[in-house]
């Protein structure tokens, strides 16, 4: 993970740096999938690029489903064991849900106001740009930063760092690649700016370190076992507190 870390963070600084001095470049980026003469963003309506954008959207829950499935069953049935080691699916479910959820699309998607390339008025819309920095769009929500489908196809990289060996490099290589490939396809699309892409990339590799971090790669942290009685007790103290509710009803 530790390469990943770096790349991440280079990554965004100097897009950060780059992006804030010449916010140009993320309409110049832009303008390359726009068809002038056809008014329209040209790949949007290719039927491949439609089933990738689809395969994008679902292919992160394939991995995610499972864990978050693991933990509420525990809640349900406490004594019972989960059927999937509780610190990988504490892993997935936890920065599944704080990263494309709440911190993409609960927050940053609901409160930054930049119009997406779709609405600005250079490529048929009604908005003026705003550069990565600037909150003050007019997009009243689901605005354009960061990129919602971005962020979960960068959210790959949370299984693939549970790949060990040298499996787990090219699980890696493969996770980056296809969240750049579903970002991308949001850029041809019109839907998101280069730099929706790539801060979502980093938000979500960061958010995944810290909790690789807490939860493996830490002195004293906790093992599987200890996890899952810390998730089966708090399934029981839910149970007890539904109990006493009902007491009182």
């Amino acid at each position: 993970m530790k390469w990943v870390l770096f790349f991440a963070l280079v990554t965004g600084a100097a897009v950060a740096i780059l992006f804030t001095v010449f916010p140009e470049w993320d309409m110049a980026i832009s303008s390359l999938f726009w068809n002038a003469s056809r008014r329209n963003f040209g790949v949007a309506g290719l039927g491949w690029a439609a089933n990738i954008r689809t395969l994008a959207n679902w292919l992160p829950w394939v991995f995610a489903g499972p864990a978050f499935a693991a933990i509420i069953l525990k809640f349900i049935f406490p004594r019972g064991k989960m059927f999937m080691a509780a610190r990988a699916a504490v892993l997935l479910a936890v920065t599944m849900a704080l990263g494309p959820g709440l911190i993409v699309n609960g927050i940053l998607k609901e409160h930054w106001g930049r119009p997406r390339p779709v609405h600005v008025n250079t490529f048929g819309g009604k908005d003026t740009f705003r550069p990565w920095y600037a909150t003050d769009g007019t997009c009243p929500t689901n605005c354009s930063f960061v990129s919602g489908e971005g962020s979960l196809g960068f959210w790959l990289v949370a299984p693939a760092s549970l790949v060990s060996g040298p499996a787990g490099a090219v699980a890696m290589v493969a996770a980056v690649s296809f969240g750049a490939l579903a970002g991308g396809l949001r850029i041809a699309f019109g839907g998101h700016f280069f730099t929706d892409v790539v801060f979502s990339g980093v938000l979500v590799i960061l958010l995944i370190v810290g909790m690789r971090l807490w939860l493996y790669d830490r002195a004293r942290s906790p093992t599987d076992a200890s996890l899952e009685d810390a998730i089966g007790n708090a399934g029981l103290a839910l149970k007890a507190g539904i109990h006493r509710l009902a007491g009182r009803a």
